[in-house]
């Protein structure tokens, strides 16, 4: 009795994530009975999909106890680079996902570098780079613009019958990345380290390499989601991504991953991401006037984050949390 009570408490936020998906799409079918055609749910998927893949960056860096604020600032930059230079040749597609997704991984091991080797708190060190990244994206569009071409939206953002293609995008990031990682040393490594830095560290784990990883796997989730950001709106944005900070971490401590590391999985921040973005289309579709929209999305995220600030603060205070580098 007592295991099944703590592999319940494992899974509580995955679980409570679920049922409230199922709860508020069926809100949603009651006023919007088309959201369960075909378009409905590639709409659904389109809006969510975003979010899962930085809850998902967001979550590995959580794992290690640190945290990621210019994850946002990532994404812009990846969907401002994307429809500056992307063209409309399958060469020029290609080129343009690759150099985005290396931009990920740059931006990420900028990102480690500081924090691992400069020995800079995570909250202080995210916090400024996120300016320079936000400041790179709007030295490529000062003001929204440029195209992304039809070819490359459409593989990402549209459906084949029930089945979208951008659920086939987050599949392919969990199996191609999400997976091998942490079925690796390396995943082990980042849960250890969450887990208990000390003890990792004596145990021989190359604790400084394992949070830079970390970090740069958080950039590559970041960059698939500033792709995915401009395939879905066909234009670049140097402030589109600023909303995916707080609501990345809101989805991730939704999802049952823990503020203190060590703890966590890929359905719960997946599960915590859709239930976010379905929230806030059934304010829209209600009637919501926009204040208020954002008045509730505010008190969701104070919700989400304060709960998880006070079971922080049971194990550590928030200054040895946000205080912590990696050593």
């Amino acid at each position: 009795m007592r295991r099944f009570r703590e592999r319940l408490g494992d899974h509580i936020g995955p679980l409570c994530c679920a049922i409230g998906v199922v709860a508020v799409v069926i809100v949603y079918a009651v006023y919007q009975p088309a959201v369960l055609s075909a378009f409905g749910i590639a709409s659904l998927a389109n809006a969510s999909v975003t979010l899962a893949l930085a809850g998902l960056g967001q979550t590995v860096v959580l794992m290690t106890g640190a945290l990621d604020l210019s994850i946002g600032s990532e994404i812009s930059l990846v969907n401002c680079f994307a429809a500056t230079f992307m063209g409309g040749s399958t060469t020029s597609i290609v080129l343009v996902v690759v150099a985005s997704l290396l931009i990920g991984l740059a931006v990420g091991a900028i990102n480690g570098l500081v924090v691992a080797y400069g020995r800079v708190a995570p909250l202080i060190a995210t916090f400024c780079t996120s300016f320079v990244y936000a400041g790179i994206s709007l030295t490529l569009r000062p003001q929204p613009g440029g195209s992304i071409p039809d070819s490359f939206a459409n593989l990402l953002t549209g459906n084949w019958g029930l089945l979208p293609f951008s659920a086939l995008l987050l599949l392919l990031a969990v199996l191609v990345i999400w997976l091998p990682v942490f079925r690796s040393r390396l995943g082990r490594f980042i849960l250890a380290y969450g887990d208990n830095p000390e003890s990792a560290f004596a145990s021989g784990i190359p604790v400084r390499k394992v949070g830079m990883a970390a970090y740069m796997l958080a950039g590559l989730f970041a960059a698939i989601a500033g792709l995915f950001l401009a395939a879905e709106t066909t234009s670049g944005d140097p402030s589109i991504g600023n909303v995916y900070t707080l609501n990345s971490l809101a989805a991730a401590v939704l999802g049952g991953v823990a503020l203190t590391g060590g703890r966590g999985g890929m359905l719960g921040p997946i599960l915590g991401a859709i239930l976010l973005s379905i929230i806030l289309n059934v304010l829209s579709i209600v009637g919501i006037s926009a204040f208020w929209q954002d008045f509730i999305e505010g008190g969701i995220l104070m919700l989400v984050l304060g709960l998880a600030g006070i079971r922080l603060l049971r194990a550590q205070s928030w200054m040895t949390l946000l205080g912590r580098s990696q050593s």
